[in-house]
């Protein structure tokens, strides 16, 4: 591909993701607070969740990364296409909760990339606000949010504390059996972060447009890791409201392939080679308005 994934040193949002995301394959049921019931799917083997969520990891920008990408090729912040906060205040079941965890994720990335630093903490004190709801909420302690607020001014700091506190976050998640639900949670991280990628598309750079194109590699990935989990009804919801999207990534085409290359520069290792893949001005713009309903629907306040 001829594309430049840029992996950061440190655990990022979705690398901490996999952590609860690899436990075992047997079947699994616990009840959450609300009295939902969750099940992991039999059959679906440790080394099989592993495989795909490496391929995941080595080709797909994370939230962070993907923030990254969309300030490096000149798109401006925009806070209004950041998901309410209200989402954090109101009722629903664990699978809504961890919806609305990953969209976080990826606009508490979004808000620390562009320096709101900010928006960043009130991103961060409303994944708090659900992980107390889902059980997990010590993670988050309020030495956390302390240390947060002391270093807001610092976006290194900002970053790091965020990564290292969704890492132990995930961690508990595994620890409480809400297998499944960390499908739901790598599903709408990505969502989120395609929609912000395609908000400013008027003046948009055709590397932008690329990047958006090589999500079709990405959107295969998601689909094979949260299918794993298809005797979860919310995850089977997920996997429906996906299919539009699924549609609209079908204008996408492959092109020549090209050895597959690894530099680094400052630090950051950049790959780049391998398949090439292409969409015209329409296939970018099917993207856009299929993710945006997919989104828009997640992020509905009730």
């Amino acid at each position: 591909m001829s594309i430049q994934f840029i992996f950061r040193r440190g655990l990022t949002f979705t690398l901490a993701v996999s952590a609860f995301a690899l436990g075992c394959g047997e079947s699994t049921s616990t009840n959450s607070g609300d009295g939902e019931k969750t099940t992991v799917t039999e059959g679906a083997s440790i080394a099989q969740r592993t495989k795909t969520l490496k391929k995941i990891f080595r080709a797909a920008p994370s939230p962070m990364e993907t923030a990254r990408i969309i300030q490096k090729e000149g798109a401006e912040f925009n806070a209004d296409n950041l998901c309410s906060l209200d989402l954090a205040d109101q009722d629903g079941l664990s699978s809504d909760k961890a919806i609305h965890l990953g969209l976080y994720g990826a606009d508490l990335s979004y808000s620390s990339i562009f320096r709101k630093n900010s928006e960043a903490l009130q991103y961060l004190d409303a994944v708090k606000r659900i992980s107390n709801d889902l059980g997990v909420g010590a993670v988050l302690s309020d030495d956390v949010i302390r240390r947060a607020e002391e270093n807001r001014a610092n976006r290194d700091s900002i970053i790091t504390l965020v990564s290292k506190a969704f890492f132990d976050l995930n961690e508990q998640l595994k620890n409480v059996g809400h297998e499944d639900l960390s499908g739901l949670v790598v599903a709408a991280g990505w969502i989120e972060g395609l929609y912000l990628a395609t908000r400013e598309l008027d003046g948009a750079t055709d590397a932008l447009k690329q990047r958006i194109a090589e999500q079709k590699l990405i959107l295969d990935d998601v689909l094979s890791l949260i299918q794993s989990y298809s005797e979860s009804p919310a995850i089977e919801g997920m996997i429906t409201q996906l299919q539009p999207v699924v549609t609209a990534f079908e204008g996408v085409t492959y092109g020549e392939s090209s050895e597959v290359t690894a530099t680094k520069e400052k630090g950051v290792i950049i790959i780049g080679g391998g398949d090439e893949l292409h969409a015209d001005d329409e296939t970018i713009s099917a993207i856009s308005e299929a993710i945006a309903l997919l989104r828009n629907n997640l992020a509905k306040a009730s």
